[in-house]
């Protein structure tokens, strides 16, 4: 009974260490889709609100990104953009992403891509960080917890 519960709580570490390296994952995520949205749009720079909705009903897209689609889409009809809904984002990155959004589509097309491509270069350090954050945190919470639930349990035996 007693490694029966040994084995359950080091079960529950683990999950909860892989749910804390999930936040990591789920950031990189976010901002490579983000990248790939803003490539689209300075690809097709004619959009009009028509096609950007027929191009949003077709993006696929995980979890924080989702939610981020869904403000765009209600910002697109009701001119209102909340994205305190996106939880891998702090406040700073929030409002540069707010600011991103409200300026595409604002000014004639060679302003456009231009301003396109600083939000890019934006978006290109924010992947950058994420991929690194990602690559460092993610096994070291993993190895930490598995460590941590190891000695626990030596220490319940």
């Amino acid at each position: 009974m007693k490694w029966m519960l040994i084995i359950i709580l080091i079960f529950v570490i683990m999950l909860i260490a892989y749910a804390l390296s999930e936040q990591y994952k789920d950031k990189f995520d976010f901002y490579n889709n983000l990248k790939l949205f803003l490539n689209q749009f300075k690809i097709n720079l004619s959009f009009r609100q028509e096609k950007i909705t027929e191009f949003l009903e077709k993006t696929d897209c995980k979890k924080q990104f989702k939610i981020f689609i869904d403000e765009y889409k209600n910002y697109l009809n009701c001119g209102e953009l909340n994205l305190d809904k996106i939880k891998v984002l702090d406040d700073a990155d929030k409002s540069e992403l707010k600011d991103i959004v409200l300026n595409i589509g604002k000014h004639d097309t060679k302003s456009e891509i231009n301003q396109l491509e600083s939000f890019l270069l934006i978006i290109d350090n924010k992947l950058n960080q994420a991929k690194e954050d990602k690559n460092k945190m993610c096994p070291m919470i993993i190895k930490l917890s598995l460590l941590f639930a190891i000695g626990l349990a030596i220490i319940l035996i």
